[in-house]
């Protein structure tokens, strides 16, 4: 089999970061008040901006292709350094943990302001979860701080199964590795669903790691297809097939939201949708890097995507930010707005919240974030993604 090389830097995958953050952003400016919905596209550019959530699972392809990156190039460079445990979590400590406190902090002093925090147990524990990025695993604690944090605890879980995977991969091959990845998300269904019914016990369960490691593992799986450890099939390379697999998830997404009541079926979709949204940006994320490794991106896109790369070297800033502009800083015009009986077109709404929180992210990213990038031996070191 031909190995492959990758350059220092993919410019394709910082640009899929930046549109995946892009995507986010614009979901949650549903959310926000003071927007006139009737005027100029009305619902349909709420029900696009609706998509923007699954945003998130592509940031989670990206990130299982950019932490499998140092083990498979391990394999294909002669002297590389193995990836050790040790150090692989102190750079992820040092990569994720001082922009994260920074926000957290902003987040504990203003939901103590609004009462949402006290000071009993509950509120300790809450805080406790947040700082070690368990919030995932209560109820009462994930959507206690900012809405975006879970996606932080399911990578940082992530992580800890990645040496599962490993150990996995090596032992029993790609095939044992993506049934693990599907047992998981099958046993943690089915427990949630056991506890519900036998006993009225809840549990988190989109938001969960064992949810979502088939979706991280197919983006490690990439890595190793880029670098030629593993042949895949040019289907799965294919922008039409990315494009329908992503349309295929959309559908059954409304479908969910708007079509299907509870039931079996919509359980079913539930289910399968996450991962056909995974397999499409699987699919994007080849296409992506294989035109970037042919030198075939397209001259005519060149500007587009060097610009949202150029987003992606602060998504994470942008991610961990943005809800500070559009859900506390935004009300304060919108109730202005409401005072003077006006009111805005969602599609204007969104592309000001979105050139604002661009802006504060960028600022925040050389203040809190940049000073901490590691400064690995390893090239692509820096691509790695947290969401």
């Amino acid at each position: 089999m031909t190995e492959r090389s990758l350059p220092a830097r993919l410019v394709s995958i910082d640009a899929l970061r930046g549109v995946a953050a892009i995507g986010v952003v614009l979901y949650h400016t549903n959310a926000t008040p003071g927007v006139d919905r009737s005027l100029l596209l009305g619902d349909a550019f709420d029900d696009a901006m609706f998509l923007g959530k699954y945003g998130v699972w592509l940031f989670f392809v990206i990130s299982g292709f950019c932490i499998h990156l140092q083990w498979a190039r391990a394999q294909v460079q002669p002297g590389a350094r193995p990836l050790q445990f040790g150090e692989f979590w102190r750079r992820r400590i040092r990569r994720l943990y001082p922009p994260y406190l920074v926000t957290l902090a902003f987040y504990i002093a203003l939901r103590m302001s609004q009462g949402v925090l006290q000071l009993d147990g509950l509120s300790a524990w809450q805080v406790f979860l947040h700082l070690f990025m368990l919030q995932n695993l209560d109820p009462r604690a994930i959507s206690t701080m900012n809405n975006v944090y879970w996606t932080l605890a399911v990578e940082e879980q992530l992580y800890l199964l990645y040496f599962v995977f490993l150990a996995i991969r090596r032992n029993w091959g790609w095939g044992a590795a993506l049934a693990a990845g599907v047992a998981a998300r099958v046993a943690w269904f089915a427990l949630a669903l056991l506890l519900h019914r036998l006993w009225n016990v809840d549990i988190i369960v989109s938001q969960a790691a064992m949810v979502q490691w088939i979706i991280w593992i197919l983006g490690a799986l990439s890595v190793e297809a880029a670098l030629g450890l593993i042949r895949l099939p040019v289907v799965l390379r294919s922008l039409p097939v990315a494009a329908g697999l992503l349309a295929i998830a959309s559908v059954s997404v409304w479908a969910q939201n708007y079509w299907l009541g509870p039931g079996l079926l919509n359980d079913l979709v539930w289910f399968g949708a996450e991962m056909v949204w995974g397999a499409g940006f699987f699919v994007l994320v080849n296409y992506a890097v294989d035109r970037e490794q042919r030198g075939a991106l397209g001259s005519q896109w060149t500007g587009v995507v060097k610009w949202f790369a150029g987003v992606g070297l602060f998504s994470y800033s942008l991610y961990l930010t943005h809800e500070i502009i559009e859900w506390h800083a935004w009300p304060v015009v919108a109730r202005w707005l409401e005072d003077t009986n006006q009111r805005l077109p969602h599609v204007v709404v969104a592309a000001v919240l979105l050139a604002v929180c661009l802006a504060f992210a960028r600022g925040f990213f050389e203040l809190f974030e940049k000073p901490f990038l590691n400064r690995s031996r390893v090239p692509a070191a820096r691509t790695v993604v947290a969401v």
